[in-house]
């Protein structure tokens, strides 16, 4: 790795601390660029990480315990932001993702006049986290986007956002890929996924009511977990079919490889997808996917090529597609080989190129500072307490109060 850059790398997660696609993300990208960039990567200090990779030095900030989440982060980017051995570090840019970091990287930008790139994986939409991600958006020199839908929902807010780059996420096709006895499937419908209102699965549920009448023999497998998990317990409880529904947890690796290959079908109902890694992992593990046409997800799956794509919200439409599907064994097969030659059109390696050359274009080049004004204006929403706090990090020209 001789001449390799260094990078400042500031996460919410890193493995086996993953709760969705940023952590995954942060994983393969770390690993695929094994052998060109070193990687300071500052996390929160909540669990042990896993340190097998010799391009990472770990850095473990220690959090306490915090009120909310937006006092947790503050603490979180406050430590790394004013710790002295950020200033000893022979770096040649920092790279931050979603909202959860970005203070700290504005505050090493302007501290070190080193380059900064903001990647957005989720949106934030209102309040207090709308308003961080828009100081950074409006301060990185470069911003990266998992999808062509993010890229325009950002840009519409009209920030006069610098640079704007998309970068699809990847698969790893030596880890979901179809099984053994592939096109050979159990009876079930698989939904993985937080559970959480965004993901869908009350539209799910509502909709496998309706297919019970046509597939009385299917069931459903649940693996995921999250806040409205006893919600969904109690739905289901509700229309009366506990016995099809089965709730596995959030489940990783070889387990969760294992439920793509045998499901028959995968369904992503989300109301808001940015990209949909799921839909990937799903696709290259040769199964057909039905999704919500939302986000990134009508960018990686054709409708009636792959699978589905269904209007978002509508629970009949997708029982329909759904049944249809579960009743047409060699329409599943067919959907499937199709899904897995799509699924292998995106790859890490593919992504950690793009992601080099980006890097390669914004090391050593001067740092212009961020407009105050501009800043100030897009950062007007925070709490009087966090604005007032923000000169700590020397951010002094936002709002004290």
């Amino acid at each position: 790795m001789t001449n390799s850059p260094t990078i400042i790398l500031v996460s919410s997660e890193y493995p086996p601390n993953i709760c969705g696609g940023l952590g995954v993300h942060i994983a393969r990208m770390v690993a695929a660029l094994r052998e060109k960039v070193r990687f300071e990567l500052f996390v929160p200090r909540f669990s042990s990480y896993s340190t097998d990779n010799s391009n990472v030095r770990l850095h473990e900030i220690a959090v306490p315990q915090a009120e909310s989440e937006l006092e947790l982060w503050w603490q979180f980017c406050s430590a790394i932001a004013l710790s002295p051995q950020t200033s000893s570090l022979s770096a040649q840019l920092i790279h931050c993702h979603d909202w959860m970091t970005i203070l700290a990287g504005v505050s090493l930008r302007q501290r070190l006049e080193l380059p900064l790139v903001f990647n957005v994986h989720l949106p934030e939409h209102i309040g207090s986290r709308y308003c961080l991600e828009n100081i950074g958006l409006v301060a990185a020199d470069l911003v990266v986007v998992n999808s062509e839908a993010v890229r325009e929902e950002l840009t519409a807010r009209n920030l006069g956002i610098r640079h704007i780059e998309v970068v699809p996420n990847g698969v790893d096709s030596s880890v979901f890929f179809p099984s053994h006895q592939w096109p050979e499937e159990e009876d079930y419908v698989l939904f993985v996924g937080r559970l959480v209102a965004q993901k869908g699965l009350d539209i799910l549920l509502r909709s496998f009511a309706a297919v019970l009448r046509r597939c009385p023999e299917s069931r459903l497998v649940i693996a995921g977990d999250g806040d409205l998990e006893l919600y969904f317990k109690r739905m289901v409880r509700h229309f009366g079919f506990p016995d099809r529904v089965i709730f596995v947890g959030w489940q990783t690796g070889e387990a969760l490889t294992r439920l793509y290959q045998q499901a028959q079908v995968v369904v992503i109902p989300s109301y808001y997808e940015p990209f949909g890694i799921v839909a990937l992992e799903a696709m290259a593990c040769g199964r057909p996917v039905i999704a919500s046409r939302v986000g990134g997800l009508a960018e990686i799956i054709e409708d009636d090529v792959q699978g589905y794509l269904f209007q978002a919200g509508d629970h009949l439409q997708l029982a329909r597609r759904l049944s249809s599907l579960l009743l047409d064994p060699r329409r599943r097969r067919e959907m499937g080989v199709l899904a897995r030659e799509r699924a292998l059109q995106f790859s890490w390696s593919s992504a950690a190129d793009r992601i080099m050359d980006l890097y390669a274009s914004l090391i050593g080049r001067s740092v212009e500072a961020a407009s105050p004004s501009r800043i100030l204006e897009v950062s007007r929403g925070l709490p009087a307490g966090l604005a007032g706090q923000l000169d700590q990090l020397g951010l002094s020209f936002l709002p004290a109060g």
